[in-house]
Order: C-alpha cells, then structure tokens, then sequence
C-alpha cells in the first residue's frame, strides 16, 4: 500500500519534526499537510497517510480513519476476572513460563489479551507486516493509557516487530517460542457492517496460512500452535491438526497443533 506521512491541520515544530522521524524509520515519504486529506492524496498519489499530531497517531484512507483501541480486549478480561475463561487463553498450555508468538498483530486485541493472562508467567511478542498497522500499533503499545492499570501494564509488556510472519518464520531459531498464534484476515469478514473496521481492513496484510507456513511454524514452536479461522475454513482438514475448538453457532473456531 503506498502511504506517507503527515501531520494534523494546526501542528507546532515538535510534531513536524516527530513526523518525518517516524517517516524515515518507516522508509516511507513525509508530506507538509497542505489542504484536504483528499487533495493530498490526489496530488502526491497516495492511498493512505499516517497522521501524527498530540495524541496517538492514526491512518487515514479514503475517508475512514483507523485508531488505536483496545476493542473487545477489555470485556476479555473482565470475563476472566470474574472467572469466566476466555476461548483462546484456555488453549495456551498451563504449566511454566511461556513464550508466545502472535504472528498476525492486526488490532492488537489478542496480543493484549494473552499478555493479560500470561501476566509475569510469559512474554507475547507480535509481528505485523502492514506499515500503517505496525506504526498506529507500536505507538499505542507505548503510550495507550486504559483505566485498568493491568491491562496498560499487559499492552507495555508485548514487543512488536515489523516483520512479515512467512520471513520472520523461515529465519527464526528452532524451537525458540512456546506457543505460535495465527489469526490470519478473513476475506469474507465477520459481521463487516456492525464492526465498522473499514479503514483498518484496508490496511491491513492478507496473506493467506497454508500448510507450508504450518510446517515451517512446527520447527520453530516447542509446545503449540494456535490457528483461528472460520469453521468451514479447509485448512482445518488437513492431518495436522490434534483438536478444534468451537461450538454450534460460533463464527471462528481454534485449531491446536501439538507439537
């Protein structure tokens, strides 16, 4: 996707400045705001820009924004504080310190929710290979201030990395995380008109999980891989998988790989 950088409408010297930083770590062009996000991207033709101002920043493209938030992270982990087990927390494994990969950072929810859970017991680290994804995410996992203390303490705890999963996977160490999660984009979205995640759909990296990424991951995880899909998706018929997770009605399902 071909994005730049710019700023909000009224900025001061610090936030230009902190602008065209990020935009050469990212290896992406800086843009001086000039107009309507619309005339910008026209005149330089771009298809999205990141947005650094006062507070966190966002993506824009095509009119819809994406920000930062912590979605249904939040409810997630009340339920478990209340006693209530969480679908994909239940399947990492119970005993000794656990290291996780989550290879598909999206939104970040799920990254949150298992360092929540992990708590001291484990280290999440995430991969996200959208540039605009990878920088609204990074900025939030510093800065992103909930009124839950432990769930701010969860998002400061996961390390995330620019990288695309198929690559990070071919040159990983062997046998070097406990538990590898994928949750691949669906094409065929869950619930698109309700979600409104238009502008982070359009972000986002759409590479398909087949059994070839699977075979690479066995080599790198020590206990589990933790696949999430649609329930009919054809991966889960493959001999690879040890169990699958859901119930009648449930659009998304888990499949376990015991290593």
């Amino acid at each position: 996707m071909n994005i730049a950088a710019t700023t909000i409408r009224n900025y001061s010297r610090a936030v230009r400045e902190m602008a065209e930083e990020r935009a050469e770590s990212l290896q992406i062009p800086y843009t001086a705001r000039e107009g309507t996000l619309e005339e910008m991207a026209l005149h330089f033709h771009m298809e999205g820009f990141l947005i650094y101002g006062k507070t966190l920043p966002y993506f824009w493209t095509g009119g819809e924004e994406y920000h930062f938030h912590l979605g249904t992270s939040v409810l997630r982990t009340e339920q478990m504080r209340r006693g209530n087990q969480d679908r994909l927390c239940r399947l990492l494994p119970s005993r000794g310190n656990l290291s996780v990969l989550d290879a598909t950072f999206g939104q970040g929810g799920d990254s949150a929710v298992m360092s929540w859970f992990l708590k001291d017991r484990g280290r999440v680290t995430s991969l996200e290979k959208s540039t605009a994804l990878y920088e609204v995410g990074r900025a939030g996992l510093s800065s992103f201030q909930d009124k839950d203390e432990t769930l701010t303490e969860a998002l400061r705890r996961i390390r995330l990395l620019h990288e695309d999963f198929h690559l990070f996977l071919q040159k990983a160490e062997p046998k070097s995380y406990d538990v590898i999660y994928f949750d691949t984009m669906f094409r065929a979205p869950v619930k698109r008109s309700e979600n409104r995640i238009e502008g982070f759909r359009k972000a986002a990296s759409y590479d398909r999980l087949d059994e070839e990424i699977l075979h690479l991951a066995l080599h790198i995880a020590r206990k589990r891989i933790i696949v999430k899909e649609r329930p009919f998706s054809p991966l889960f018929a493959g001999s690879l998988f040890t169990s699958l997770h859901y119930h009648k009605g449930q659009s998304t399902a888990y499949g376990v790989i015991d290593v």
